[in-house]
């Protein structure tokens, strides 16, 4: 079996990330002095006077860093009419699964991706959407990730689109950008223009039906087919949180 890495990663780096993110290394020699302190020993009681190396991390939205998916309870707190929810609430099985990587690099900058692209990827690879596929959005913008495109120029999620996927079963979703709608930006000056409906369709569409969908996936150009593999993206127990990092893979049999 082969193994492909579709997750990007969890770094603090400000052309990846639209939130604040500070990571903060000690070294063994560090954490050696500080354990010392701490524990009450001299730091000639470790060996060769080090500890343990590790790191502080602080800032905005951090389970929304790096490769994650977003619970419903990040949309909003109801969902179909009962309370959304969270990322630690949510099956497990629903994270593993048959993957379908719909191809949408030819969509234009800040572009929304819409009903007739998806039938359009399908009818390419000539693939009927079952209930319990992965849908996997592919627009190339992971290769944009540490210039400005990245976070200004990605096409997005619609609404329709979201919900065409639920409908037919697909519970899980992910996209290769930083955001499963179109860029924050492009979105606001829309809102700004008078369509109030532009502010994130595509997140708020759990309200109404329930699916959750991981964000700031990569690579997926590496996989050799576009379906016919297996999806695995297990999020973090967070207790009552809005999202869970994931480590995204791909599976096939050689």
């Amino acid at each position: 079996m082969k193994i492909y890495d579709l997750s990007s990663y969890w770094e603090a780096n400000p052309m990846a990330e639209p939130w604040e993110l500070k990571v903060e290394f000690s070294s063994s020699e560090e954490q050696a002095e500080q354990m010392a302190d701490r524990l009450g020993l001299n730091v000639d009681d470790f060996p060769d006077r080090m500890a343990m190396s590790g790191e502080h991390v602080s800032g905005e939205f951090l389970f929304h860093i790096g490769t994650h998916c977003d619970a419903p309870f990040h949309f909003g707190p109801i969902s179909e009419g009962k309370a959304a929810r969270t990322i630690d609430e949510l099956p497990l099985e629903d994270f593993y699964g048959d993957g379908v990587v719909l191809d949408m690099r030819h969509k234009e900058p800040r572009s929304g991706i819409t009903v007739e692209d998806i039938e359009e990827a399908l009818r390419d690879m000539e693939y009927t959407i079952k209930p319990g596929d992965i849908a996997l959005i592919m627009t190339g913008y992971d290769k944009y990730i540490y210039t400005e495109k990245y976070l200004k120029d990605q096409p997005g999620m619609t609404g329709e689109a979201t919900e065409w996927l639920i409908d037919r079963g697909v519970k899980l979703m992910g996209i290769d950008t930083y955001t499963f709608d179109r860029p924050f930006g492009a979105m606001v000056e829309d809102v700004k223009a008078g369509n109030k409906s532009a502010l994130f369709p595509a997140h708020f569409l759990s309200r109404k039906k329930e699916y959750y969908h991981i964000e700031k996936l990569a690579n997926l150009d590496s996989l050799p087919v576009k379906h016919g593999f297996k999806f695995c993206a297990f999020p973090i127990k967070v207790k009552n949180g809005t999202a869970g990092s994931v480590r995204a893979v791909a599976m096939m049999n050689e």
